[in-house]
């Protein structure tokens, strides 16, 4: 099964090492993720936005305006990695509906920081 990574880091972040907040630190632990249940994550389809403040959407997050848009018909991939679900979006209610568009379009949605997933019912199931 293909699967997508969005990963996202602000200027700050208080308390967290930098080695373990970086944007590349979480696509490598995505992948690790992603290598035992199966899946496989093509480089097109991962998504970074660097030292862009969580509480900014739309056009000023470009790598969250491309997973975005590649979530049309035909979907490319069924699941996405995340390490939390604070690296979509920090303003509860954009989250809230960036989550739900992401749901509403077929695609489960994995933490790997809590070991948990997100989902619709209509969403196709993937292998655990």
């Amino acid at each position: 099964m293909i699967c997508a990574i969005y990963a996202r880091k602000s200027n700050e972040q208080s308390g967290l090492a930098d080695e373990s907040k970086s944007v590349a630190r979480q696509v490598e632990h995505a992948r690790a993720y992603a290598v035992p249940k199966g899946w496989s994550v093509a480089d097109a389809y991962v998504y970074v936005d660097d030292g862009i403040s969580g509480a900014e959407f739309g056009d000023r997050r470009p790598g969250l305006a491309r997973l975005l848009n590649t979530l049309a018909a035909p979907l490319p991939f069924r699941v996405l990695i995340m390490s939390e679900e604070s690296r979509l979006g920090r303003e509860q209610i954009e989250t809230a509906w960036t989550l739900k568009r992401i749901l509403d379009a077929g695609v489960r949605v994995f933490f790997y920081l809590d070991n948990v997933w997100n989902r619709r019912d209509r969403a196709p199931p993937a292998r655990e």
